[in-house]
């Protein structure tokens, strides 16, 4: 916590009110700097007119932050909702990590920011009870009011200076589940209304006084350099008003994005490039990189008796090659960034997962110390993981560094730009092997995986000694109690940028996981859920890996999932049921059952039956719109697909890239299994069940097995 000294230097600077504050870092701040240590991560004012200003250590991109996280300290407040301020926080001394992402914002903050509301809560209460002259245990709080004996009542607002001069419990007394009246009821989103009427900002609405606007060329091969340029061909161009070059390239600087463009469209017309390293990267080439690596040596992340020896002793062994794509993130709002830069400071306004490393990385870029950069959060128009990057923040600030520092740039991507510069999904191919004894059991299971590292890409380029586990994940962690089993990570190198994707690497491995167990199935005449469950057996906590799960609690949402959707039933001509399960991360608990039938070759879903367990439920609403969305991202990707020639991405648009249209959209019934444990994440985990889950049902629905993605017109011949 702080020092009564310190809070209150803190408290008297202000003047105005009650600040409270909690250190969410998971590790120890120096102990020489006291002031540093009092400062929080997440803090919360209550002003003398009564409102609270709670500000959000965590970027909302639609998941819902800016509702859930204020509603854990109102709820321990006992705040009037209608009197709450939401903001959210900048990165400094005071928020040192506020990347979102890994569907943590809610599990990492649950009890710290529990803690900063029950200490306002005590200190508030211990206030009035020393203004009435009465016991602490003789006055509670309501809805943004103390009450006392005999009627006595006292808003927060009035309380506020002689609470900024009381010391704040260490360990304040947390409510009990069954007196929550604001966390586990639904609520609309904090910023619904601003959305729906267009006024919330995210990155693409910023607007700044004297604010110029940039367009980006970049050489259409990824890590390419500009060899030579006319500038006068864009400076010819009606509100252009220069060129300048940065790392990433020419920036056509502008007096509107539409002049921006235009004078990029002429700049281009006159630019050659040295295309660099990349420039005959092709997929074709890659997959059969991988396809060789297949077999051969490997990272081995899990190994559980002797898997080979099982195989080869096995009365019988299938095999089956499973292919997943790379894949775009294709963010509804383009990457943008505005900057401006002066000669000892710099301000951003972006819409970013991480933006501690914008600032870090924007300083480092334009010379500065990364407490010379103030970076502003938007709202962001789609994450998915893309804006854990920094590299379009970082090249606003390049760009308005490079312009002179004559006021604020903003730099705006198009779609074509969008594509061809994401930092991609990589594709991976799977070998998968099962061994089945004579007695109709699974005897032993071989999962190979082959392809890029994501996690090279992240860290420069070297590799750690977790890559292996990192890209295995969804495989290694495999529930199913199997004799003999070996999962093993092959990495083959790609020129490409990679970074995380919404569901990550457990996305491709629990696809073909979750398939090939189907196939399992199918070959020991055994019903896909039964043997699931005989699999999960009757086991608790089980370690496996770096992560263990509760098999009891994965289990019981695939017996809901199972018997919310009719598994078992008779279902519609033509129509077929398939399953998937997983636990995330060993935190969070889903299942999913997806009904569909395949019309003239083309796969039409119907419906998908989801059961979660992640914890105590904050927002139920906000729960079930994460679920049908990640449902939603999941079924994308069975359409979806990167591909490269000669260095270049073939899809740069929607049109090469269909995702999920609102005709093409399921029914999503979303069931929540009861849990006391604490809330874990909830934007992630119902991505991977979705491509399985369809697929299988697919083969229900026709015979076909499909391993190969994305599908095709051919893919149900």
């Amino acid at each position: 916590m702080t020092s009564r000294r310190d809070f209150l230097k803190v408290t008297g600077a202000t003047g105005t009110g009650l600040i409270l504050g909690l250190y969410l870092e998971a590790k120890p701040r120096p102990a020489a700097a006291a002031k540093a240590e009092f400062h929080p991560n997440a803090f919360l004012a209550v002003r003398p007119d009564g409102t609270v200003r709670i500000t959000v250590p965590k970027t909302e991109m639609g998941q819902g932050v800016r509702t859930a996280l204020p509603l854990v300290v109102a709820e321990e407040m006992d705040l009037d909702w209608s009197k709450i301020e939401v903001v959210t926080a900048q990165p400094g001394p005071d928020f040192k990590s506020m990347q979102t992402g890994g569907s943590t914002s809610v599990s990492s903050t649950w009890m710290p920011l529990r803690k900063a509301g029950a200490a306002a809560r005590e200190m508030l209460k211990a206030a009035a009870a020393a203004k009435w002259r009465i016991g602490v245990d003789q006055c509670r709080t309501e809805k943004g009011f103390v009450l006392g004996t005999g009627g006595k009542k006292l808003g927060y607002g009035d309380l506020v200076e002689a609470a900024a001069k009381l010391p704040v419990p260490k360990e304040p007394i947390l409510k009990k589940t069954s007196d929550f009246h604001l966390l586990g009821k639904r609520t609309p989103r904090f910023d619904g209304p601003a959305i729906v009427t267009g006024k919330a900002v995210f990155g693409l609405d910023v607007r700044r006084p004297g604010q110029r606007f940039a367009a980006m060329l970049r050489c259409p091969v990824p890590g390419g350099q500009p060899y030579s340029w006319d500038a006068w061909k864009a400076m010819k161009v009606v509100g252009v008003a220069g060129v300048v070059q940065v790392p990433t390239g020419l920036a056509v600087i502008a007096d509107s994005t539409w002049a921006a463009f235009k004078g990029r469209e002429a700049l281009a017309a006159t630019t050659t490039w040295e295309e660099g390293a990349a420039k005959n990267f092709n997929s074709a080439a890659l997959e059969a990189k991988m396809r060789k690596a297949l077999t051969g040596l490997a990272d081995e992340v899990r190994k559980e008796g002797d898997a080979e020896k099982a195989l080869a002793a096995a009365a019988r062994r299938i095999e089956a090659e499973y292919s997943f794509p790379f894949q775009a993130h294709a963010t509804v709002e383009p990457m943008n960034a505005t900057a401006q830069v002066g000669q000892d400071s710099a301000e951003i306004w972006t819409g970013t997962q991480s933006p501690n490393k914008a600032q870090e990385r924007a300083a480092a870029a334009i010379g500065l110390k990364p407490e010379q950069v103030k970076v502003n959060v938007a709202l962001l128009g789609g994450g998915f993981g893309r804006r854990l990057g920094t590299d379009f923040s970082t090249e606003a600030a390049q760009v308005a560094h490079a312009a002179g520092g004559r006021g604020p740039v903003q730099v705006v991507w198009d779609r074509e730009e969008d594509f061809r510069h994401d930092l991609f999904h990589p594709a991976t191919l799977h070998r998968m092997r099962a061994g089945l004894n004579a007695t109709g059991t699974l005897s032993a299971w071989c999962h190979r995986i082959a392809g890029p590292a994501v996690l090279r890409s992240w860290m420069g380029g070297k590799k750690l000694a977790t890559q292996a586990s990192v890209e295995a994940n969804g495989a290694l962690d495999i529930p199913y109690n199997i004799p003999t089993l070996k999962v093993d990570f092959a990495e083959v190198e790609a020129p490409m940028p990679l970074g995380w994707w919404r569901g990550i690497e457990i996305v491709p491995n629990v696809f073909a996981r979750e398939c090939f167990l189907d196939e399992v199935a199918h070959a020991l005449r055994k019903d896909p859920l039964q043997l699931r469950l005989d699999l999960l057996g009757d086991r608790g906590l089980v370690k496996f890996g770096v992560e263990g799960a509760d098999i009891r609690r994965l289990k019981k949402v695939l017996e809901v999932a199972a018997d919310k959707a009719g598994w078992g039933h008779k279902h519609d001509a033509g129509h077929g049921l398939g399953l998937a399960c997983h636990a995330y991360d060993g935190r969070t608990y889903a299942a999913a059952v997806a009904e569909v039938s395949v019309e003239k070759g083309q796969l039409r879903i119907h419906k998908v039956t989801c059961a979660v367990d992640c914890g105590f439920v904050v927002n139920p609403s906000g729960l079930e719109a994460q679920v049908e969305g990640g449902i939603a991202f999941g079924l994308s990707a069975l359409f979806t697909q990167i591909t490269w020639e000669k260095g270049r991405t073939v899809q740069t648009g929607f049109e090469h890239f269909p995702l999920l249209r609102m005709a093409d959209m399921p029914s999503i019934e979303v069931h929540v299994v009861p849990s006391d444990e604490a809330p874990s994440g909830i934007g992630e985990p119902p991505v991977p069940l979705a491509i399985p889950a369809a697929l299988n049902a697919a083969f229900a629905a026709t015979g076909k097995r499909i391993r190969r993605l994305p599908l095709g017109s051919d893919s149900f011949k």
